[in-house]
């Protein structure tokens, strides 16, 4: 509740308190009555238009109950006007025209409360019931006395007006319990009845009081009032603390609702009796009557009632009767205990389980008869003793022993049945898992044989989830890496590849981290076995390490084979500026450029990056690059060259850059040509080499194979070694073209 309202509530008790010792009571009491009305007033018109944003279903109803509120307040501000401050009788008055328009207004406002209703021809007759009962009472004792007793017109009138409008509130609530609240649950909806029920109880009093002439002016009674407005409060600041948008209903009627007709009969009753031992039967005779409509009416509704239980009997033994088809083609054995753990029933799926007839188990006790001896005094004590702690049931794994003597696992589950906290049996249900025991039992002795494969394995082996999160690993991946078992698991596998590894697919060669932060090279394989994936590590730190080694030692070989090559070629050059003959000096020149082009060949593979393989590109450029400077003055001849990107092995390359080698000094020293071009370029699976010029050429090929020159001869055995077709043409300088395929690796030793 909130604070303020705690706070106002308080206060108004206090000053009702006060006002029953005051002089001035009776207005204080009319204050109070206005205070409060106000507020319930205010109260209500701000749900409304709470509820017009939040709760558009409930604005109907909330602003008919803040119309016929603010009418009632009207009625008590005029009222306290009239009699407090101006001194006027103010009844009748048109205060009472503010007082009877609330009575239509909030009857409306109860009728629209948004409930769900269960009307049906009982709910109606319990409704007549109340009517008659409640009407006939109003009359004879309230409405009667008021009209014979004569008087003002006006006055009786008025009189007979709020009486009615009572009649039609208390109708309107009926409907609202019965019809509405008999299954709706809303502390809101409950606190406002009881603010109704106290408002109208108030206006009976007030008029009883009026007509027995004992009524008193700002007394207890008068308090009632600004009470029920209090509660009304109450009820609408509990309005803003329930879900309105899902409204919670029950799948039963409240047992209350159902006896208020009951409660009605008992009512006319004692009113009827009451009037005739009081009055005589002549001013008792519209209670006789009200009381047989009564009765009739209510033996009418007792009649529904035993057709509705009769239909209730019905479902129930259908219901029966599904149960037991229902036990019957149940998987599982279910089966009922007494109290003197006798079986009372079992089902289709119990007797095979068994191996039994049902005449050989139902009225049998379970413990003697189907428990093996070795178990039958600890299950029996665990059963008893369970049923004397007052548990709901329990679960167990045991053997039974069956008709044809086999014996058998079952997993148990017991449930105790109990009325008024009374054993009165059980209920159990089993499941044969003699089967999977064994399966189990093979699949431990499985994983047991697994697991000490895993851990024997030479190699490491990791279990990994989806993610590569480490699920589990062999003694073998602890030693390898370094760390033990309760580090890896958990972690991802990531963390232990290197960084410049770790945006690469898991499977290949990668580089891991070891525990001390050494690196090791392992060729990881990935395979899924279930759900689960398996990681083996094979460890090749040794191999390539190894590899590595070698290849270094290839590559000083090559280093050296290439400088020794220099050193042979220095040697030549100082032996040919020594010589004085033209001839030999032109062979040593010529030895001197060959052996260049083979150094060439071993200082490009030292410098590649497999050690077996050459860009060709790269090579020839270079060896021509060379072979042009010395032989050719400046802008004298012009070497072109057009050589796709390829790599050859040392083999090809060889034989490539000494024909090359060949041509070019040949064009370069007796062709007198001005360019020369080199091109090369593969062709459908083969390569074509061809070297060109513009000078003075041949007149045939026939003169260069028939010149016996060791420059044409060390071209045509190099051909040959390629496999290659040479062919030759002569017009406008000499072409010489070479289609060959490259020369395969050739084991030589």
């Amino acid at each position: 509740m909130d604070r303020n309202l705690r706070i106002f509530i308080i206060a108004m008790i206090i000053l009702s308190v006060i006002s029953q010792f005051s002089a001035f009571k009776n207005d204080m009491v009319s204050l109070i009555t206005v205070i409060t009305n106000l507020a319930a007033f205010l109260a209500l018109l701000y749900a409304s238009i709470y509820s017009r944003k939040v709760y558009p279903h409930l604005y109907l109803t909330l602003i008919l109950l803040s119309a016929g509120q603010f009418f009632s307040f009207l009625g008590d501000l005029t009222w306290f006007i009239l009699q407090s401050i101006l001194s006027l009788n103010p009844y009748p008055s048109v205060a009472d025209i503010f007082y009877l328009l609330y009575y239509p207004l909030f009857a409306a406002g109860i009728f629209t409360i948004p409930a769900r209703r269960y009307s049906d021809l009982k709910s109606v007759l319990d409704l007549l019931i109340i009517l008659v009962t409640f009407t006939s009472a109003v009359w004879v004792f309230i409405l009667k006395p008021t009209v014979l007793a004569g008087g003002n017109l006006t006055e009786v009138t008025v009189s007979v007006l709020y009486v009615l409008g009572d009649l039609l509130i208390i109708f309107m609530i009926m409907d609202l319990i019965i019809n509405k609240l008999g299954r709706f649950r809303s502390r809101t909806l409950y606190i406002f009845l009881a603010s109704i029920a106290l408002l109208i109880a108030a206006d009976i009093s007030f008029t009883y009081q009026t007509i027995t002439g004992t009524y008193a002016e700002g007394t207890f009674q008068d308090l009632l009032w600004p009470f029920s407005y209090i509660i009304l409060i109450i009820a609408v600041n509990e309005f803003f603390s329930e879900n309105w948008s899902i409204p919670i209903y029950l799948t039963r009627r409240i047992s209350v609702v159902t006896y208020i007709p009951y409660e009605f009969m008992i009512l006319s009753y004692i009113l009827t009796a009451y009037s005739l031992i009081e009055t005589g039967v002549k001013n008792s005779l519209e209670l006789l009557l009200s009381l047989g409509v009564t009765i009739i009416l209510f033996t009418l509704r007792q009649h529904l009632s035993m057709k509705e239980n009769l239909t209730l009997l019905n479902e129930v033994e259908e219901e029966r009767r599904r149960t037991e088809n229902y036990l019957e083609v149940a998987g599982s054995l279910i089966m009922v205990l007494d109290t003197r753990n006798r079986v009372k029933l079992i089902n289709r799926r119990g007797l095979e389980i068994l191996e039994c007839e049902r005449g050989e188990v139902e009225g049998k006790n379970w413990f003697i008869c189907f428990v093996p001896p070795e178990d039958r005094k600890w299950r029996e004590e665990l059963y008893n003793n369970k049923i004397r702690s007052g548990a709901d049931g329990y679960h167990l794994r045991g053997n039974i022993i069956t008709c044809d003597g086999n014996q058998k696992t079952v997993a148990w589950h017991v449930r105790f049945l109990r009325e008024n906290g009374e054993f009165t049996g059980s209920i159990i249900s089993g499941e044969d898992v003699t089967e999977m025991q064994k399966t189990r039992k093979a699949l431990k002795l499985s994983e047991k044989r697994y697991r000490e494969i895993f851990e024997l394995a030479p190699s490491p082996i990791i279990s990994l989830e989806e993610d590569l999160t480490i699920r589990d690993c062999n003694n073998r991946a602890e030693s390898v890496l370094g760390y033990p078992k309760e580090d890896l698991e958990g972690r991802n596998l990531s963390e232990f590849i290197h960084p410049d590894d770790s945006e690469k697919e898991v499977e290949g060669t990668r580089r891991l981290l070891k525990s001390d932060g050494e690196i090791i090279y392992a060729n990881l394989k990935l395979t899924r076995v279930g759900d689960e994936v398996i990681l083996i590590v094979e460890d090749q730190t040794d191999i390539i390490r190894s590899l590595r080694e070698k290849e270094l030692l290839l590559r000083e070989i090559h280093h050296r084979v290439k400088n020794n090559l220099q050193i042979i070629s220095s040697l030549l050059s100082i032996q040919e500026r020594k010589i004085e003959s033209d001839e030999l000096s032109k062979v040593l020149r010529e030895s001197r450029d060959r052996i260049r082009s083979i150094a060439l060949v071993h200082e490009h593979l030292y410098r590649s990056t497999d050690l077996t393989t050459i860009r060709i590109r790269d090579y020839l450029i270079n060896l021509i690059s060379k072979i042009s400077q010395g032989q050719v003055e400046k802008d004298t001849t012009r070497i072109r060259t057009d050589i796709e990107d390829l790599e050859f092995n040392l083999e090809t390359s060889l034989s490539i850059g000494l024909i090359v080698n060949e041509l070019v000094t040949n064009s370069l020293e007796h062709s007198g040509a001005e360019n020369i071009e080199v091109r090369l370029r593969g062709l459908d699976g083969r390569f074509e080499l061809v070297v060109s010029d513009d000078g003075r050429g041949v007149e045939s090929p026939d003169v260069l194979e028939g010149s016996g020159n060791m420059g044409w001869y060390l071209v045509s055995a190099l051909a040959d070694q390629l496999d290659a077709h040479i062919n030759i043409e002569t017009e406008e300088g000499l072409t010489v073209t070479l289609r060959f395929r490259e020369l395969g690796y050739r084991d030589r030793y």
